[in-house]
């Protein structure tokens, strides 16, 4: 939907082919901005019966349930004056309305209830869409693009109105704020699939309005253990990890990412190692794009996930041959 810190939009098309296709319930329980789902190709999942967003951030909560409301989220946000692209000059009332909906948004006192907040919600994105990559959105500074690029509160826009992202926001079921201990002992099941991409360890405290510290990783994998669904756990790789799910036990992948929130001018991109760690044996196929040695496409390769090399860069991954979301498609979808 939105760049969040920690959020998948990218990664989620590498994650996508792991989770089975007979499924009849997917929940993520760390939602954020929900990109594995968006990322699913919602045709390939024939049983899917309910689909469960949850994230203990209120705020994202409520945008979430306005969302599904797309059009009369769209009319709230039509409300907003936006930077727009090759206009350098930003008019200076700009910054001063960013601040006054960062000080509501984030007013230690706003009660945010299970109703849709339109009024929060626009508010909301209007903060996160200027900030750099949803990071630290309740202290980040505003960022005057200067007419370098389109304002993303207009790419979010677009997105409400836009029938991929339409078809996935009618298929949530249900929207909660609650603790994922709780959401996942209310949705376990022997078809349930849940998609975990908690604050990652030593980060939590880039996320805003959370309650996640290091105990609750611990607590997190406990749960792991006793449920009866399966599961994709993302992570970066910790001390205590491969003590807590043994890859003898647990089926462990991995691929180098770009770390888009480290991303400045000139200078290369960190990469960061990203996990996703299962309790099955995934038996997808994922199809690989075939290169010669002058650097010209010629071809798919279609591999077995045992067969795949994941330092591969993602540009080389696509999902399928037909439709879906591959490596071809627009930033529109990333942002």
């Amino acid at each position: 939907m939105i760049s969040y810190i920690g959020g998948k939009a990218r990664i989620g098309k590498w994650i996508v082919p792991f989770i089975p296709n007979d499924i009849e319930t997917f929940v993520e329980p760390f939602s954020g901005m929900m990109w594995v789902f968006f990322n699913m190709d919602i045709e390939k999942y024939p049983n899917l019966k309910t689909v469960v967003y949850n994230d203990f951030n209120g705020l994202n909560a409520n945008l979430m349930r306005c969302s599904l409301q797309y059009d009369r989220l769209w009319e709230e946000l039509a409300k907003y004056p936006c930077q727009q692209l090759g206009v350098v000059d930003t008019p200076p009332e700009y910054e001063p309305l960013f601040n006054k909906c960062q000080k509501e948004v984030f007013d230690s006192n706003l009660i945010i209830g299970d109703e849709p907040n339109f009024d929060i919600a626009g508010k909301y994105v209007y903060v996160l869409t200027q900030v750099f990559s949803g990071s630290k959105p309740e202290t980040s500074k505003y960022t005057d693009y200067k007419g370098k690029y389109r304002c993303k509160v207009l790419i979010f826009m677009d997105k409400l109105k836009h029938p991929k992202f339409r078809e996935h926001f009618d298929r949530i079921t249900f929207v909660h704020s609650m603790d994922f201990e709780k959401v996942m002992e209310m949705y376990d099941s022997s078809t349930t699939y849940f998609y975990l991409d908690p604050p990652y360890w030593k980060t939590e405290n880039y996320y805003s309005a959370h309650d996640f510290d290091s105990d609750d990783h611990g607590r997190l994998v406990g749960s792991l253990h006793h449920i009866k669904g399966k599961f994709g756990l993302s992570y970066y790789d910790f001390p205590k990890l491969e003590e807590w799910l043994p890859k003898d036990k647990f089926t462990w992948e991995s691929k180098g990412f770009a770390k888009a929130a480290a991303a400045k001018d000139g200078v290369p991109q960190n990469i960061g190692l990203e996990l996703l760690i299962m309790n099955y044996k995934p038996n997808v196929v994922i199809k690989e794009k075939k290169w010669d040695p002058a650097g010209n496409r010629t071809g798919l390769d279609e591999k077995k996930i045992d067969e795949i090399n994941f330092n591969t860069p993602i540009t080389e991954i696509t999902l399928d041959s037909k439709g879906g979301f591959s490596e071809d498609t627009d930033d529109f979808w990333n942002y």
